[in-house]
C-alpha cells in the first residue's frame, strides 16, 4: 500500500471523505496568506510611528512602504491559488471553507483601516468604515441563512469587489511610497487622481456588491418563508 493510500485509508477510518485533510496545501496557503498578512500590518504600522526616525535612516518610509506593497502582492497571490488549487484537486473542507474568507477579510480591511493613517489625502476614515460594514453584514448573511439550510455562496458582483479591492490597495500604497509628496509635481496630480478613480470604484462596487447580496438574502428568506 503506499503512502497516499494509507492517507486515504485513514481519512476514511476517521469519518472524513478523501481527499479532505485539514493540513493540504490550498489550507497552508490560507494559514501562510494569515502570517503575510501580521507582516503587512508590522511594516505599515512601523512606518505610521516611524516618520520622526526618518533622519536617521534616508528613505527608510518608503522602503517600508514598498515592502509591504511586495508582501501584500504576495499575499493576494497566495488567495488566488489557495482556491484555484483547492478547486483543481477537489480538495474542501470545513477548515478552507472558514479560514479562506476570513483571511481575507483581515488582509482586506485591515489594509484599508492602516490606509488611513498613511494615506489621510486620499483615504478618510468613513471609507474604511463602509468596506467594515459591507464585510460584517455580508458575513451575517451567510451565517443565518446557511444556519437555516439556504446556501449563500459568493457571487459575481462579490468576487469583482474582491478583485477591486485587491487592486487598490496596492495602488494606494504605491502612490505614497513613490509619488506623493509634492502637490505641485505633475506626476503627484496624475497619480492621485488614477489613485481616485480607482477607490470610487472599489467603493461603487462594495456598495453595490453589498446591496446585490441584500437583496438576495430578502429573497431567499421569503422564498424559504412561503415554503
Amino acid at each position: 500500500m503506499t503512502d497516499g493510500e494509507k492517507v486515504v485509508v485513514a481519512n476514511v477510518a476517521h469519518g472524513r471523505p478523501p481527499g479532505q485533510r485539514v493540513w493540504n496545501i490550498p489550507n497552508q496557503l490560507t494559514v501562510a496568506r494569515l502570517v503575510l498578512s501580521v507582516v503587512f500590518f508590522v511594516l505599515l504600522a512601523m512606518e505610521t510611528h516611524g516618520d520622526i526616525h526618518d533622519t536617521l535612516v534616508p528613505g527608510k518610509i518608503r522602503i517600508l512602504l514598498n515592502a509591504s506593497l511586495a508582501v501584500f502582492i504576495l499575499a493576494v497571490i497566495t488567495d488566488f491559488l489557495d482556491g484555484y488549487l483547492a478547486r483543481k484537486w477537489h480538495l474542501v473542507s470545513t477548515f478552507g471553507r472558514i479560514a479562506d474568507p476570513f483571511a481575507d477579510k483581515i488582509v482586506i480591511c485591515g489594509g484599508f483601516i492602516m490606509l488611513t493613517g498613511i494615506a489621510p489625502r486620499v483615504i478618510e476614515p468613513w471609507y474604511a468604515v463602509i468596506i467594515i460594514f459591507r464585510e460584517f453584514l455580508v458575513s451575517g448573511l451567510r451565517s443565518f441563512l446557511e444556519s437555516r439550510g439556504v446556501a449563500f455562496g459568493a457571487a459575481a458582483s462579490g468576487k469583482l469587489k474582491m478583485v477591486l479591492q485587491s487592486i487598490t490597495i496596492p495602488v494606494v500604497i504605491f502612490y505614497q511610497a513613490n509619488i506623493a509628496g509634492d502637490p505641485m509635481n505633475a506626476w503627484d496630480s496624475v497619480g492621485y487622481w488614477v489613485v481616485f478613480g480607482f477607490l470610487l470604484a472599489t467603493l461603487f462596487m462594495t456598495v453595490g456588491s453589498c446591496v446585490s447580496y441584500l437583496q438576495r438574502a430578502i429573497a431567499l428568506i421569503r422564498a424559504q418563508d412561503a415554503s
